[in-house]
């Protein structure tokens, strides 16, 4: 439809007709971000991260797939290493860092849901006995207990 100006509304259409035109795009937008949000998300489970020192708490959002847990569990072994040499009595400073980040590692992994043996296999992959006993030892008990569980599957 199309509207002739006025005196009284310039060359805007009738104010009516702009708040129905707001109203459809923001019950788009509304539609729209609720079908990211439940259909897109297929799966999608939210962990937090808690706040540790400096560092925020924060929270990670993920959906299972096999090979994004694989790519995980690579990530987590690769930055355990890391903590581990760093947790030693011979690091030039504190494993604090790591640890923060093997956090973030660890809640992307439960994030998406992923069994612990996928861990463990790369873990043992990536890591002697002696570290991984040293990694647990340094784990908090629940993300020990995730470790501890997917080094027995994956023997």
């Amino acid at each position: 439809m199309h509207y002739k100006a006025s005196s009284e509304t310039g060359d805007r259409p009738p104010p009516v007709k702009v708040i129905r035109r707001v109203k459809s795009v923001w019950i788009l937008a509304l539609v729209a971000g609720l079908v990211a949000g439940c259909g897109g998300g297929h799966g999608a489970k939210v962990v937090t991260v808690p706040a540790y020192g400096e560092h925020p708490a924060a929270t990670v959002s993920g959906a299972y797939s096999a090979a994004e847990c694989a790519k995980d569990a690579r990530i987590f072994a690769s930055d355990a290493l890391t903590l581990v040499d760093h947790a030693s009595s011979n690091a030039a400073y504190p494993a604090d860092l790591y640890y923060t980040i093997i956090r973030s590692d660890f809640a992307d992994f439960e994030a998406r849901s992923c069994g612990s043996k996928v861990l463990g296999e790369a873990l043992r992959a990536r890591l002697t006995a002696g570290q991984r006993s040293a990694l647990v030892a340094n784990l908090p008990r629940a993300m020990a207990q995730v470790v501890l569980d997917g080094l027995r599957k994956s023997a």
